[in-house]
Formats: C-alpha cells, sequence, structure tokens
C-alpha cells in the first residue's frame, strides 16, 4: 500500500498501488507537455477542423435496451446510446497526428462512483501529467479498480493492474497520476466498468448525444481516422476506421459506421 496525504480530497490516503506499476514520482518532458514523446508542436494558425460521425445504423433493438437492472435497483446503461439519426455517444476518436497544436494544461478529470454505476462512463482527459480523481458519491464505503488496458484497439492489448482506490465514505476522493498515453478501466462498483482515455495527442475526442467528435486546429493533411467503441453490457468493443482529408481554414467532415 502506497498511501498519499491531503485531506478528504484528490491524494487522500486509501490508494493502493500495486506492486507492478510503482508509482511515478518524476515526470518527463513529455508528459509535462501532455503529450507522448513524438508528437510536435507546430504552427496552425492556417489548419482546418474535422467533424467525424460515428454511426450504427444496423444496431440491433437489443443493443439500444438496458440489460436489466444494478444491485443497487437502477437500470443499466444500453450497449450503446444511438440518437435518432444512428450516431453513437461515447465512441473514442482519434485522428492519428505526429504533429500539431499544442494540448491544454493538464487537468484533474474527476469520475463519481454512485449508485452502482460510474459518472462519467466514458471521457478523454485534457492531457498527460493531469490526475484521475475517483470520488464516491455514496455512503457506503466503496473499492474502486483500476486496470491499464494499453491501447485496446490495437492488435495486441496488454492489462496491467493499476490501483485499488478504497473510498470508505461519501465525498472521499483519491487520485492517481496519467502519467503514460492509454486506457484504463474502472471497476468494482457495478457491472458496467468506466473507460477513461489519457490521450497521446490533443486530437482525441469522445462522440456527444448525436455521435458527433468536432477537432480543431487540425494542420492540413491527409489522416488516418479511429473510432473505437469501449465494450459494454457484455457486448465486445466496436472498432471502425476511416481517412480524413483537411484543408486549410476549412471543416472536413468524416462518418465511420460500427458494424459487429
Amino acid at each position: 500500500p502506497t498511501p498519499v496525504g491531503g485531506g478528504h480530497d484528490a491524494g487522500d490516503a486509501g490508494l493502493a498501488i500495486d506492486a507492478a506499476a510503482p508509482p511515478a514520482l518524476a515526470v518527463d518532458a513529455a508528459v509535462a507537455a501532455g503529450t507522448a514523446p513524438d508528437y510536435r508542436v507546430i504552427d496552425v494558425s492556417h489548419a482546418g477542423s474535422a467533424k467525424v460521425t460515428v454511426s450504427w445504423p444496423d444496431a440491433s433493438a437489443a443493443m439500444r435496451r438496458s440489460p436489466g437492472r444494478t444491485a443497487c435497483g437502477t437500470e443499466r446503461p444500453p450497449r450503446a446510446r444511438i440518437g435518432t439519426l444512428h450516431g453513437v455517444a461515447d465512441a473514442v476518436v482519434m485522428i492519428a497526428l505526429t504533429a500539431g497544436k499544442a494540448p491544454p494544461p493538464a487537468a484533474p478529470l474527476r469520475v463519481i462512483a454512485r449508485d452502482c454505476a460510474f459518472t462519467p462512463r466514458v471521457a478523454v482527459a485534457p492531457g498527460l501529467g493531469g490526475a484521475l480523481e475517483l470520488q464516491s458519491g455514496d455512503e457506503a464505503a466503496q473499492t474502486i479498480v483500476a486496470t491499464g488496458l494499453g491501447q485496446p484497439w490495437g492488435a495486441a492489448p496488454a492489462e496491467r493492474p493499476l490501483a485499488r482506490a478504497h473510498l470508505p465514505m461519501l465525498g472521499h476522493t483519491v487520485a492517481l497520476t496519467l502519467d503514460a498515453p492509454g486506457a484504463i478501466a474502472l471497476g468494482g462498483v457495478g457491472d458496467d466498468p468506466a473507460l477513461i482515455v489519457a490521450p497521446p495527442t490533443p486530437y482525441v475526442a469522445v462522440t456527444d448525444e448525436v455521435g458527433v467528435a468536432r477537432f480543431d486546429a487540425v494542420p492540413a493533411g491527409s489522416y488516418p481516422v479511429m473510432a473505437w467503441l469501449p465494450p459494454a453490457a457484455g457486448q465486445p468493443a466496436l472498432l471502425a476506421t476511416g481517412t480524413v482529408t483537411v484543408a486549410a481554414d476549412a471543416e472536413a467532415a468524416l462518418t465511420l459506421t460500427l458494424t459487429p
């Protein structure tokens, strides 16, 4: 166990770090910059923008409805939240860029565990070097298990235990440092884990209620794009890929269609 100091907020005692994944005490220059090591910040004064829509028109009724109720009596979320025009919410979208705009300043991302569920269920952190804050929204004690997934949208995902956070009371918060790009699954509360992405570049986003992810300051050029819908409701993840071509001072549009 590695306790970390602080009142009842981020950094409070109650965080046990797995021996295979010791906490990072030093942050290298890339993490301080909020990006992966091979990413470069360049002039984007005449860059364009991109609108990526993730669609699942052939999703069955079973994929759209709740698979049941949680142990708390609340309704479990469906496999996918799909809008009237087939847009899919909570899909992670990435534009493959190795150079572009500067990342935003590192900032904390808070996930609340309440009523046998996590809020938000899927989120992208502002960048590397910030804190993932895990907070209890229940009176009863909870234990959240954080598992590093590497890049699960790739060919060879690699799971490793990161931490076990004990939250003994309402409002209790502990924090993990997001010091490496990739995905983190949060479990131990209810049936459905949360998925947090520490982005390698600033060009990673989660789709909104109508299935759209927007990117600004995209340098002119053609780039691979990936949409990844994390596993949920006992169903596997889905992946769609494509290419977006961005022109200077213009918006490009791309629709990616998910298929089982």
